[in-house]
């Protein structure tokens, strides 16, 4: 488990409300990344607890491997 300075603040795709993803990569707050609809090579799908749909957080270089995080 690691933690993270940004996955807890990202705002739902879709309707825009904050919440956080349960896992993000090693190095995810280091590598740029960006939030979208549809997957990408490096990704985290965020499943919205609020309006019940999946989006995804994604980096266009590796940020390495995806752990739990601990908030």
């Amino acid at each position: 488990m690691h933690t993270s300075r940004y996955a807890n603040t990202l705002q739902c795709k879709h309707c825009g409300k904050t919440h956080g993803p349960t896992e993000w990569p090693l190095h995810g707050d280091q590598v740029a990344f960006y939030i979208q609809d549809e997957p990408g090579r490096y990704q985290v799908v965020v499943h919205c607890p609020h309006c019940n749909q999946d989006w995804y957080v994604v980096w266009d270089d590796n940020p390495g491997p995806v752990r739990k995080l601990d908030y």
